[in-house]
């Protein structure tokens, strides 16, 4: 079976049909992130472009019990999508459902052919293939200045979305990433979900290393009992906030409660860490401390929103590269 994240754009060009079309972008969409590397998303084809729906099967409901990451998943796909669509000559649309993800699409995005593609987002296909998640430490140097202003052209562009975080603050948030991380580690439901997704990553195609949550190589085969098993909560609170401490820069994606807004957060998400990518920097998630109610209200009452933050990302430059996570085949999302 061919590596999902090896693709031969002029491949597209051999094309014939509207359907084969938009399953090679649909090629791009899947290397979106997602919580866990769960993979929430199926889409339609249809004669307007593609219909994007959520695989409610593989929800964390322990660890995302309210479905926020699961939606910006989706939100990251779509924009995946759309920057593929418009390196290829399409400009696309897209129309958000209100409706619950059981019942209908949560997205319709309508292709069509153009001879002005949207720029911006066709400037980001580069990136799509090479943006995976760094969970290695930072150099802690303060980002070059074509990279600052063009991360910052992205934060411009969706204030309502994502907040920087002063670099005053950033104590304070390692302290939130070490009380939340303690929290939920010493859950056991919350750790038995976690488990249920490390491991055999390769043979599954979804779901996260040992090696990306900080464990040896050597512990792969036992990763999941020990996580079940034992509290590491201290261990990761420490490594969590020493990660946090060697970013460059912190941003918080917030968003409302309701399904287009976390969506939308989802796009603007992948944008940047696009964006991201193609200035040669990199990124990872730090979560825990949006996933305990008493940090996430402090997180949020720091960057003075109205809106609860979603998820918190550190950016930086790292000596160790990242490595892609498995992702399913296109045609297993395909409905």
């Amino acid at each position: 079976m061919s590596n999902p994240w090896f693709i031969d754009e002029g491949d597209f060009y051999e094309l014939e049909t509207h359907d084969e079309q938009m399953r090679f972008l649909l090629r791009y969409a899947i290397l979106a992130p997602s919580g866990h590397n769960t993979q929430p998303w199926s889409f339609r084809v249809t004669s307007g472009g593609v219909q994007v729906f959520a695989d409610t099967s593989r929800r964390l409901p322990i660890v995302d019990r309210n479905d926020w990451e699961l939606r910006m998943s989706i939100g990251a796909a779509i924009a995946n999508f759309r920057v593929a669509a418009a390196h290829f000559g399409f400009d696309t649309t897209v129309a958000y459902e209100t409706a619950s993800m059981e019942s209908s699409p949560v997205a319709a995005i309508f292709v069509c052919e153009t001879c002005a593609p949207n720029e911006g987002l066709a400037s980001l296909f580069p990136a799509i293939r090479k943006r995976h998640t760094n969970r290695e430490p930072y150099d802690r140097q303060p980002l070059e200045p074509a990279a600052l202003q063009a991360v910052c052209d992205v934060l411009d562009a969706n204030p309502s979305t994502l907040r920087l975080i002063l670099p005053r603050d950033k104590g304070r948030v390692a302290e939130y990433v070490e009380i939340a991380e303690r929290a939920l580690m010493a859950r056991p439901a919350w750790r038995a979900e976690l488990a249920d997704w490390v491991g055999h990553a390769d043979e599954r195609k979804d779901g996260l290393s040992a090696e990306a949550l900080g464990m040896p190589r050597v512990l792969s085969g036992v990763a999941p009992w020990l996580i079940r098993n034992f509290d590491g909560g201290n261990l990761q609170a420490r490594r969590d906030s020493e990660l946090m401490l060697s970013a460059s820069m912190l941003i918080a994606v917030t968003s409302d409660d309701d399904q287009i807004s976390l969506v939308k957060a989802g796009e603007a998400f992948e944008l940047l860490v696009l964006t991201i990518t193609r200035c040669g920097l990199q990124y990872s998630f730090l979560s825990a401390p949006v996933d305990v109610d008493r940090t996430r209200e402090s997180l949020r009452r720091l960057i003075g929103d109205s809106r609860e933050p979603r998820l918190l990302l550190r950016v930086g430059s790292a000596a160790a590269p990242a490595h892609a996570t498995p992702r399913r085949p296109v045609e297993n999302v395909i409905v």
